[in-house]
């Protein structure tokens, strides 16, 4: 890596995973600080993907100073159920994926649910409605003599 300019010092970014990237939600020059922010965050929302981040300035690269190399500091992962990062897996070992036979025969057979139909309230509101559709044709409907 770079060595860290005088101008720029290393600072440390949370970020929390969106879609296929990740969105940095905070940025600060103070690990203490940053440690106790992302311990905050995995505690606010356990069940999303946060990581802490250590930004070292890019002295090398002619962006104006808005290049960073990165390096993982620490990392939640709600499927592990704990925090990974330097020298711990990130993600589990598994086994070859499942094909989606073996995953609907591993769910055992669905059984459909028999919901009775209310047969009999139907056929008297179609009933109810004729008989009162045909006294109003008889009271208003017939031509006068």
């Amino acid at each position: 890596m770079a060595p860290v300019a005088a101008g720029q010092p290393t600072r440390f970014a949370i970020q929390k995973a969106r879609g296929k990237g990740w969105k940095t939600l905070e940025v600060g020059e103070d690990l203490d600080h940053a440690r106790a922010r992302f311990n905050l965050m995995v505690r606010v929302n356990p069940r999303a993907y946060f990581r802490l981040i250590q930004l070292d300035h890019n002295a090398g690269a002619g962006g104006d100073g808005i290049e960073f190399n990165w390096k993982l500091i620490e990392l939640h992962d709600p499927n592990q159920g704990g925090l990974a990062g330097a020298g711990r897996p990130a993600v589990p070992a598994r086994g070859a994926p499942r094909s989606a036979k073996a995953r609907t025969a591993a769910k055992g057979p669905r059984r459909r649910e028999k919901v009775p139909l209310p047969l009999k309230f139907y056929a008297a509101v179609v009933l109810a409605g004729l008989l009162i559709g045909g006294v109003l044709y008889l009271r208003y409907g017939l031509p006068g003599p």
